[in-house]
């Protein structure tokens, strides 16, 4: 089931600032950080269930499982015991793993971003137009005042011009209506 945008990205900015905070103890070298990252890495790991995502899912496991390898006292990179440096270590495989989960969560957050960015640039030409036609006015603007009545503006203009119905279906294929919906009314408000 496609979820919402918008909150999508806001979900992906909770885990990065999640993270930060994670990253935050671990600079400080407190002896709370492997039981935080542990909890934020079980987060994570329920998100990316919750979605779906298996790729996402797998490569959490696979830093929880190479935290547990070092923590067991085994070298998951040499396959061998660790005989000293244990702590050193996990503070290594730990600082991978933080490093990994930064990059893919803003690599995710980055393309849902793209996503809205063209949307949004795509819905802003159009409303430009309408506003330049009169069929957008200024009291028109005022009167969609809520996402709810911009959903019945969209809608009307569905119905009245196919070019607008064909870009609507080419959005729909990204984003949900309510994102339309909202995309819309950030733009409304740029332009009054």
């Amino acid at each position: 089931m496609q979820e919402l945008i918008h909150h999508t990205t806001q979900t992906l900015e909770f885990h990065l600032d999640q993270l930060n905070k994670v990253q935050e103890v671990y600079l400080a070298k407190s002896f709370d950080f492997d039981s935080q990252f542990d909890a934020f890495l079980h987060q994570l790991l329920d998100y990316f269930k919750a979605k779906g995502n298996t790729t996402r899912e797998s490569e959490v496991l696979k830093i929880m499982s190479m935290i547990e390898t070092v923590k067991r006292g085994f070298n998951p990179v040499k396959l061998e015991n660790i005989s000293s440096g244990k702590r050193n270590l996990l503070y290594g495989f730990s600082f991978n793993g933080i490093e990994m989960i930064h990059g893919f969560l803003t690599e995710l957050l980055a393309k849902e971003q793209k996503k809205i960015d063209e949307s949004e640039e795509l819905l802003s030409g159009l409303m430009i137009s309408l506003y330049q036609n009169n069929i957008l006015d200024d009291a028109t603007i005022k009167e969609l005042n809520s996402v709810i009545k911009i959903g019945q503006f969209w809608e009307q203009l569905l119905s009245q011009n196919t070019s607008i119905a064909g870009i609507n279906k080419k959005l729909r294929l990204s984003l949900l209506s309510e994102d339309i919906y909202l995309i819309i009314e950030k733009i409304l408000t740029k332009i009054t």
